[in-house]
């Protein structure tokens, strides 16, 4: 195993700012590119990182040694690699020779400057060239012909009566006079599945003419998995198929030919109950499956015409819900990037999927050291590689021991715990008040902001009778973002059990610190509840809350200063943007 580099800030400023330059020599650095890098808050949603903790997208031996700036030897040889797909790829593809020779001189100019610092990731320098590429040449979707024929044969091999024939075959089927229905339930899922990850590892079957003899296909297929990955998904299954869980599966699709075999795996998970979402490339990057295919594949086109295609990268948490909600249960995103695997850079809509899935199943290749470094992930994680025809190379990578996950299920649990308590209190002849205010919204204050509440919270309680005051800074559970938190008190918000919704004022603000015998600091001077994106979100609900309940009462801030919040940042307890001023 690579060793582990340990990087504490703040003992060696030479070291910091080296660190430094590398992030934002990849462009990886969330403060300067805050408009494509992953927040801290999102990607947590995907890696589970201690406090000061730093990720890198790469092998932990690659990052030692860019650190120690001795990585010259480990990224050569990359770089070399990088060039040789690259040159390859325009001389395959362009065919002007002026117009091929232009592209290389301009893409070599770019690769040399990229190379010469020897601290940029060899992803980064593929994704930077791969873009002028696509940019320069004006072709939409290279190698779309061979990426297309290659889905063809799969295709067409999957539907021929020689597979079926194969393909249901009871051969491998263990049954014995102590087999139940369940054993043998379990086994022909895992013999299907098995035979077909086995069969997506054999390249020539959409890679020549005719796919190979369908006797030694059958050898092949009929090959168990190992043992220690096979007593991982025999367990996972069998649960499920037992109904002790109803999983979502995030599956990152392979390179195409490879496709067809996951989206017939997919199809068998669905029909055990398993909610699916699957993940392609945003953009080109080779034969790996890319968004636009989806669209102009007719293949894929086909295979998918019953899916929900969401082409929106940063689709909220509620909205992701309600399509895994639905009776349609696969679900195809992109994962916002163009190269083999870099949480950094992934999609809002990838690093809400990923947070909402049960278990990740990798099928790249090319991002198996970013997978296999120290980094654990928020979930479980598979990474399953085809090597030899017929050959898999599976890794089971346990997500992290102290992630937490709250569920759907425990958040509207929590919410609906909140609403009967607040039913409760009706029937005894107390109002209920929600008090709506700042929690997170101001960086590094959110231990004032939960002082303030509680400060307000109980000087409303003494000044007030037969109210029953929501804080909902008093509900916080730790780890809970704010997608979480907003998910959980929506549900409550629509309930119908609030009489009086009360937004935080400059006032509420200016008795709290009067309260604790402090004047108001500058960073919360003028602040209230338009201040907060998620009392904006919250101020949309109330206002249609009150169209169905007309005698619920509003106090705070008039509506219209709430406009200027428009989003709240991904998993943040703070906002992100300021539209404009009220």
């Amino acid at each position: 195993m690579d060793e582990i580099p340990v990087f504490v800030k703040g003992q060696d400023p030479d070291r910091d700012a080296w660190l430094t330059n590398f992030f934002t020599e990849n462009h990886l650095s969330y403060e300067a590119n805050s408009d494509k890098v992953a927040s801290p808050e999102q990607l947590k949603f995907i890696i589970y990182l201690e406090d000061g903790e730093i990720y890198y997208p790469c092998s932990d031996a690659l990052f030692k040694a860019i650190l120690e700036k001795r990585a010259d030897v480990l990224l050569i040889s990359e770089y070399i690699a990088i060039w040789t797909r690259l040159e390859k790829l325009v001389r395959a593809v362009i065919t002007d020779s002026y117009k091929q020779h232009y592209l290389l001189a301009i893409l070599t100019n770019k690769y040399n400057h990229d190379i010469a610092s020897k601290v940029k990731l060899p992803g980064r320098v593929e994704e930077g060239l791969l873009r002028i590429f696509t940019s320069i040449s004006d072709i939409d979707r290279p190698l779309a012909v061979e990426r297309e024929t290659e889905n063809s044969r799969a295709d067409a091999f999957l539907r021929s009566e020689t597979f079926e024939k194969a393909f249901n075959s009871p051969d491998s089927l263990r049954i014995s006079a102590d087999s139940t229905l369940s054993d043998i339930d379990l086994q022909l899922h895992l013999l299907r599945l098995g035979r077909l990850l086995r069969l997506s590892a054999i390249r020539a079957i959409w890679r020549q003419d005719k796919p190979p003899d369908m006797e030694n296909l059958t050898t092949v297929m009929n090959k168990p998995l190992a043992a220690p990955e096979l007593t991982w998904l025999s367990t996972w299954l069998a649960d499920v198929i037992a109904g002790k869980r109803r999983p979502c599966i995030l599956w990152v699709g392979g390179s195409s030919g490879e496709i067809v075999f996951d989206i017939a795996i997919l199809r068998i998970l669905m029909k055990i109950g398993i909610k699916v979402i699957l993940a392609v490339k945003q953009d080109f990057y080779y034969y790996r499956v890319s968004f636009a295919d989806l669209l102009e594949d007719p293949v894929l086109t086909s295979l998918l015409e019953d899916a929900d295609i969401i082409a929106d990268p940063g689709i909220s948490k509620n909205a992701l819900l309600s399509y895994l909600d639905s009776d349609n249960r696969l679900l195809v995103i992109s994962d916002g990037t163009r190269e083999p695997f870099n949480p950094l850079l992934t999609s809002v809509t990838y690093a809400r999927a990923f947070k909402e899935a049960d278990v990740v199943v990798y099928r790249n290749r090319d991002g198996r050291d970013t997978v296999s470094n120290h980094f654990q992930f928020t979930r479980d994680i598979i990474s399953i590689i085809p090597t030899e025809d017929g050959e898999l190379d599976i890794l089971i990578k346990p997500h992290h021991p102290k992630a937490v996950r709250f569920s759907r299920a425990t958040l509207r649990r929590m919410a609906e715990n909140l609403i009967h308590t607040a039913e409760k209190e009706k029937e005894s002849g107390k109002a209920v008040m929600f008090y709506s205010a700042i929690v997170g919204s101001i960086p590094g204050q959110f231990a004032t902001a939960k002082e303030i509440l509680r400060v307000f919270a109980e000087h409303l309680r003494s000044s007030v009778s037969d109210v029953l005051i929501i804080n909902p800074g008093e509900h916080f559970v730790e780890g809970m973002d704010a997608d979480d938190i907003m998910y959980m008190w929506e549900i409550f918000q629509r309930s119908g059990v609030i009489d009086i919704w009360r937004f935080q004022t400059m006032d509420d603000i200016i008795k709290s610190f009067d309260l604790m015998g402090k004047k108001v600091p500058p960073e919360w001077t003028g602040k209230d509840a338009t201040y907060s994106t998620g009392c904006t979100k919250e101020m949309e609900i109330a206002v249609q809350v009150q169209k169905l309940y007309p005698e619920m009462q509003l106090i705070g801030p008039p509506y219209e200063k709430f406009q200027r919040r428009k989003e709240y940042g991904v998993g943040k307890l703070y906002d992100r943007t300021l539209a404009g001023s009220a």
